[in-house]
């Protein structure tokens, strides 16, 4: 099975699957399986070992940095063997190609569990289709998104850099980063406390941070209260986890500023308890 953008013939027999799989068991006319945003989207199909059309889907631009997954479709005699899974994924390479470093999409009630699992977070009520196909909204950052965060922090914070410190992944609840060890060492040879304070920072920073892209809010974000404590020194590579559900930025949509406890740990040595504050924009 391979994945790839389609050439005409193959982009018509996608459409078709699209028909036969999303459409026609709803009743729906030919052509309701199309719309007006077909020309700047980025399609890909997935052939089997004759070139044949078993699976398709489209992810388009929202805004500059956010896309959104359409239309994903595998054959009938064709699922429950992954296909669905791979497709995803060729949609989400094909929107970092592009630049894009968030995706959401639209996902019937009875397959959120397929892409919980896949690292995409429930962000809200999404729209029911013909008046019974009831949806939710479902959004994932994606590498080229935390590579941004990165970015971001060796731009703006000059002690990130020196620390090399870097998002490694985020699966929609549980952050992770790394820092370089010789740039935080003290004179005991284990890791300085104050560069193990300051990346755990960092990484709660960075949790509410990826919260904001997921649900496509902004804020300025900053460090309200920390208590931390050691209980060991930390003698390898630092890497710092913090683990939340969804977090509550509600309070922004009204213009109010966001509240956000979050506890980082830093290689089984440091636990640090922070509460960071998401300042609203005024306008």
């Amino acid at each position: 099975m391979i994945f790839v953008k389609p050439d005409p013939a193959q982009l018509t027999a996608g459409f078709d699957l699209r028909f036969r799989v999303l459409r026609q068991p709803w009743q729906q006319p030919r052509g309701s399986e199309q719309d007006d945003l077909e020309a700047q989207g980025l399609h890909r199909v997935g052939l089997d070992g004759d070139g044949n059309v078993v699976a398709t889907g489209r992810v388009h631009s929202l805004s500059c940095r956010r896309g959104q997954i359409r239309y994903m479709a595998v054959a009938p005699d064709r699922q429950r063997q992954g296909l669905g899974t791979q497709l995803l994924a060729a949609l989400e390479l094909a929107a970092q190609q592009a630049g894009l470093e968030v995706v959401e999409l639209q996902a019937r009630e009875s397959q959120l569990g397929f892409y919980l699992a896949r690292g995409y977070r429930d962000i809200g009520v999404g729209h029911t289709l013909f008046g019974t196909v009831s949806h939710r909204r479902m959004a994932k950052v994606l590498d080229s998104g935390v590579a941004r965060l990165t970015q971001v922090w060796h731009q703006t914070i000059p002690l990130a850099g020196f620390m090399q410190v870097e998002g490694l992944s985020f699966d929609g609840r549980r952050f992770c980063t790394r820092a370089s060890f010789d740039s935080g060492r003290n004179l005991h040879g284990t890791l300085f406390a104050g560069a193990g304070y300051s990346q755990a920072v960092l990484t709660g920073w960075g949790r509410v941070w990826l919260e904001l892209q997921l649900c496509g809010l902004e804020g300025d974000i900053v460090l309200a209260r920390a208590e931390v404590s050691y209980s060991k020194p930390v003698a390898e590579t630092p890497v710092a986890e913090v683990e939340s559900e969804a977090l509550d930025l509600a309070p922004l949509l009204n213009g109010r500023n966001a509240k956000v406890p979050l506890t980082v740990v830093l290689a089984d040595g440091l636990r640090l308890q922070a509460l960071f504050a998401v300042l609203a924009e005024r306008h």
